[in-house]
This record gives structure tokens, sequence and C-alpha cells, in this order.
């Protein structure tokens, strides 16, 4: 629906050739009998009268409604036959341009130019203003529709899926259809192919710089008013495909949308990963494939959500991306505030965070904190956890710091060894901090809080007697011996502590990644058998299932048949197991599958039932006989949800349906990173 393309280039000076459109003859270059009609030379004076750069602004270019001076009123067939005269002598061009004065779709009229003003040699100028004013009624109409809500979307697709595009411009309240804008009864004299084909080209394109507009392919314009509508808007589409379109086809995307639940619970279980769209167009790329003839071009029922996905997909990304950073840059300041405020303990001056903690922030977040010059950084061990501490560098949040932790009769030990580790840390660039006696003063009594603990069990006594100052210097000193010992032997520790918790999470992962590539195999699988059972009507050996899919050798193919627990029947002519028939494997969530089995093969056993049937025929029903005889016994294997009826109506929803299991997990997972 783009008129995008490119243009053509002017042989003789390389650059975009001007349009024919855009090129009119002065009076005297043409030779023409028409000019002796008064009426028609009256209605070139009355273009030409109006045609200059300042009337477009003011869209009082000639159009066929207007009054032609010397003449009388003119009908609408009199002013065209005299309009299609100057068109042929190629006098006058027909222009256009688009007014929204309503919340209906834009429309285009006509407007005719003459040779332009002295200054220009064609009607360049013209045909540019009259594209501004083009633009400008666009993004009026864009801002004034109404809001494209989750009702509005679900209105259409709906419509879609039932329906398709089965009329020209279907959905006006989705779509601009600017091509359709040019067929209204203003245009008797039917627009020039073209001027529309370029006119459409400049517009759209500045539309799209713009960030209004994206191409559906197959359907049209779709506009938006800003990147973050097209988040939510890809929100409403996979609530959608999920809860309405996928529900009748469940069936056949039962393990494929488990597999992709997998993957995204896998992805949104690491906090530091962004939000991304790639799982709704996994499940709209999943739709598509099963759609009546697999993929099928747009226009057809059901393929509107998909291809908006499709075109969504890239701007959405974007904005996550964009949304995540601005969420990391907005919590690195928010933390960076907090640092530097004024008053309050030290405790909201100094964050102290566990490495699980710190490991847990987005990456961005990590190396902002850490690389950021106004801010200190360095660990800390403790029994537990190495602790990542950071302060603000400036010398009065330092003071703060300082005072209030000497003011302070209930600090950890391991709190104030920290920051004492962050002051050494970072002494180059707070030195001047420690030019004020008085703060060298208050800061030795902290240290002095954090060292006793590693002081000899006796100082006491000896400070009782008053002679342990006399020691002090020299306990001091091996205070910090002992706490550097501590800390070297902590280190070793968490560090394999965080190791081994690091390889546990590691294995886990690799546990997920394995279901999910079993998952993988197992819908493949069960992929290529639903072309046979739903397209075809004929019930497949598993030869002829491995034979397409080459991806895997004979011995994983038959591994993953073994492991899933796919089921093999024999018949009369597969006694052998690659030559017996192949069915679905036989767990609780088979029962969505074997209703529709039943039922699709019922209806082509009767119809097989009911003919003179050919040999390969004879073998069809054959086969499907023992596919229903099989599917017949299940049900009757479990009459307590299905009351032995294949064709019962469809109760609540099953254990391991796709639809239900993971979604309100995930859902929690993606609002716990957000926040």
């Amino acid at each position: 629906m783009s008129a995008k393309g490119p243009k053509p280039l002017d042989p003789h000076t390389g650059n975009v050739a001007v349009p024919s459109f855009l090129k009119v003859k002065k009076l005297n270059e043409v030779v023409s009998y028409y000019m002796n009609d008064k009426i028609t030379h009256s209605v070139y004076k009355a273009i030409s009268a109006a045609t200059s750069f300042k009337n477009v602004k003011k869209r009082q270019l000639f159009e066929p409604h207007h009054r032609v001076p010397e003449v009388a009123e003119l009908g609408p067939k009199e002013i065209d036959l005299h309009l299609k005269r100057l068109l042929e002598d190629g006098t006058v061009s027909q222009l256009a341009y688009l007014v929204s004065d309503d919340a209906e779709q834009p429309k285009a009229l006509p407007c005719y130019a003459a040779f332009p003003e002295t200054e220009s040699l064609d009607l360049s100028r013209i045909y540019l203003e009259l594209l501004d004013y083009s633009v400008s009624s666009l993004l009026n109409y864009l801002d004034r529709k109404s809001e494209t809500n989750k009702s509005l979307i679900w209105e259409n697709l709906e419509s879609d899926w039932e329906w398709g595009a089965r009329k020209e411009a279907p959905f006006p309240q989705l779509f601009l259809y600017l091509r359709q804008s040019f067929q209204n009864e203003h245009f008797r004299i039917p627009a020039n192919s073209e001027f529309i084909k370029d006119f459409l080209f400049e517009l759209e394109d500045d539309l799209h710089k713009k960030g209004r507009v994206i191409d559906v392919p197959g359907y049209g314009l779709f506009g938006i008013r800003n990147p973050k509508e097209a988040v939510q808007i890809m929100d409403y589409i996979d609530d959608f495909i999920q809860s309405k379109a996928a529900k009748p086809l469940r069936y056949v995307l039962m393990e494929e949308f488990q597999k992709i639940a997998m993957e995204e619970k896998l992805y949104y279980s690491n906090s530091s990963n962004p939000e991304t769209s790639q799982f709704k167009i996994a499940r709209a790329e999943a739709l598509a494939k099963v759609l009546p003839n697999g993929n099928p071009s747009p226009g057809t029922p059901g393929m509107l959500s998909i291809v908006l996905l499709r075109s969504l997909a890239e701007i959405a990304e974007k904005e996550l991306h964009r949304q995540s950073s601005e969420r990391d840059r907005n919590k690195f300041h928010e933390i960076k505030r907090n640092l530097i405020s004024e008053g309050g303990s030290w405790e909201r001056k100094v964050l102290l965070l566990t490495d699980k903690e710190f490991k847990s922030h987005p990456e961005e977040l990590k190396r902002m904190l850490i690389d950021d010059l106004e801010i200190g950084y360095s660990t800390w061990e403790t029994k537990t956890s190495t602790i990542h501490a950071f302060f603000h560098k400036n010398a009065n949040s330092v003071r703060q710091i300082i005072l209030s932790l000497g003011a302070s009769t209930n600090a950890e030990t391991w709190k104030i060894l920290c920051i004492r580790q962050l002051v050494e840390s970072n002494e180059p660039q707070i030195k001047s901090v420690f030019k004020e006696p008085d703060l060298v003063k208050a800061y030795g009594k902290v240290l002095r809080k954090g060292y006793m603990d590693y002081f000899p069990w006796y100082y006491t006594i000896l400070d009782w007697f008053g002679i342990g100052r006399i020691f002090q210097d020299v306990f001091f000193a091996q205070a910090k011996d002992k706490i550097r010992l501590q800390q070297n032997q902590l280190k070793v520790r968490n560090h394999e502590t965080s190791k081994k918790e690091e390889q546990a999470r590691i294995q886990e992962k690799i546990k997920e990644e394995e279901k999910i590539r079993q998952a993988d195999q197992k819908s493949k699988i069960s992929s290529v058998m639903d072309e046979y059972y739903f397209r075809k009507s004929f019930p497949p050996t598993a030869s002829e299932i491995q034979e397409n899919i080459p991806d895997f050798s004979a011995d994983l193919y038959y591994q993953i048949l073994d492991r899933e627990k796919f089921v093999f029947i024999a018949w009369e002519k597969g006694k052998e197991r690659m030559d017996q028939l192949i069915c679905y494997p036989p767990t609780e969530s088979f029962r969505n599958k074997a209703r529709e089995l039943h039922k699709v093969l019922s209806e082509k056993l009767e119809v097989l039932q009911n003919k003179v049937r050919t040999p390969e025929e004879e073998d069809n029903r054959n086969r499907i006989s023992k596919i229903i005889k099989h599917v017949d016994e299940w049900f009757a294997s479990h009459k307590a949800a299905e009351k032995g009826n294949p064709n019962a109506p469809k109760g609540k929803s099953d254990p391991e349906d796709p639809f239900e299991s993971f979604k309100k997990e995930i859902d929690k997972l993606r609002k716990v990173n957000k926040s």
C-alpha cells in the first residue's frame, strides 16, 4: 500500500527529474484553437491569476467550484470541459492537497495552476507547499482521531478474523487509506497517476521521518502518536492472539506455545534482562504457520494481527530498550541524589548491596554506578556475602557520614569498617576533608568503634586503669592485621560461595534450555504430523514423518519419539516399527487435539465409505479407522473428564494448556524487572 520507490533521475543532470505534472507552458508557447474560445481563455486567466506561492498558503489556488471572472456561472460539466482543454494543451496542471476537517479519513481536493510567478520555472515551490499543508492536515487528523485502545484493536481484529479484508479500505479506524482519498466526488477529472504516486511518496516519507506512521504491507499506513503507543498496541494484539485468535487452533498450537512460554519464563527469570517483544512475535509467527494454507498473504482472515505485529516490532523493540535505559538512568540519578542528600543519617548516604542484590541490577546501571567519577566504590567481605558499597565523594557528604557514624550508638562493626574501606579507597579525591582537625578527631573515634572488636580482651582492663592509650597504637596495628587477614579469608570463601551459586544458576539454566530444546524437538515432529492429520486427513507412518524432518538423524528421531511417548499403532501394512502409524503422545493435553482429530478423520472416513475407492483411498481408509479406534479408546479411558464423548463441549482449561500456563508467572516476573 506504500507509494515508496526510487524516483526517476534526469539523464542530463543526474538529479531527480522534475516530473511532467510540474511543468506547464506559457501562453505564448501554445498554438491552440481552444484559446480562441472566450470562456476557455477566461478560465485560463482565472487559474493564472490565482497561481502564486502566497495563495497556496491560503488555499486560494483555483478549484473547480471557484467563480470565473468575465463569465456567467458555469455548471460542473461546463467547467470540466474547459479544464480538460487546458490540461490537453499543457497550459495548466491539476494538483491536489489533503484536508481533514472532521474525524473522518482525510480527503483530497483538486486544484489547478498555470505558469507560476516570474521567479519560478516550474510548479515545484507550489507543489512543496501543498505537500506541507497536506502533512499538517494528516498530523492534525492523527492527533484528533480516537485513541487506539484495546477495545478498538480487538474490534477490528475480530472483524478480520471472521472476514479478512474483503472490501477496499476495510479498517478505517486503524489505517490511513491515502490513495483512496483521491477517489471522491471532487475528482470529476481523474487525478494524474504520476502526480498521485509522487505526492504519496513525499507525503509518506515525511510522515515516516516524523515517526507518525508505519507501513503495514497489504493494509495501509498505521498512524501512531509515539513509540510508546506502539509498545502498548503490541500488548493488545498479543493478548488477542492468546485469548481469542489462537483458541480455535489450540490443538495445533499447544506444543509451540508451550515452548515459547518456557523461553519467555527463562528470559524474564533474569531480572537484568530488558523487556522485549520477541516472544509476542514468536507467538504471532506460530499462529501464521497454522492458518489455512500456512502463513497466507495479507488480507486473508486472521492475518491482520500477525502483519500488524510484524510491522510494529522494530519500533516497539527500540522503544522498550529506550525505556529500559531510561529506567536505569532514572534509578542511577535517584541513587545519586540520595547519596548526596542533605541531612539524614549516614545510612541514607551510603548504599550497601549484597553480591546477589548487586548482580540482579541491569548491567547498564551497575556500569554507571562503578564508572561515575563522583561516586566512590569499594567492596567489603562479610561472613555471608561480598558487599558492594557506594558513597558520594562530595566533601560535605563525606563529612556528614563521618559525623553521623560517630554519633551512632548501634552501627554494626562491619558497616563501620566497610565505610572505612570506602574512605581509604577514595582518599585522593576526598583528602581535603581531613584538613579539618575536628573531623580527623571524629574519624578517629569512628575507627576506634570499628576496631574495638579486634582489640585484645584485656584492653578494657588496661583502659580502666588509664593505661590503655599507651598501648593503643600497637593494638590498632594488630587490629588492622587481623582485619586484613580476615578479609582475605572471607574473600576466598565468598568467592567460592558465589562461584558455586553461579555454577548452580548456570546448571539450572542449562536444564531449562534442555527442556526448551526437547520441547522444540517435540514441536517440530508434532507440526509435521499436524500437516498430515489436519490438512491432508491422512494418518502418517513414522517413516513418512521422518522424511519431512531431515534435521534429525534416525537414531535421534526415534529417541525423541520414545522420550515424548509418541504412540505407534500397527496396521495391515505396518508390522515394522518404522512402518507403523504414529499418533500424538496420550497425555492429558492430548484432549483438545483428540477432539479435532476425531472430527476431521470421521468426516473424511464418511466420504471414503460412500464411494468406490482407489487402492490409495482404501489404504487411507484403513489408516483412519485405526486412528479413530485409538482415539475412541483414549476417551473411553478418560471418562471422568470427558464422559466418554469425544465431541463433548470444552470444559475447564486443561492443566497443560499453554494459553493458561506460565502467563501469570511471566507477568509477575516482568513487573518485578520493571520495578
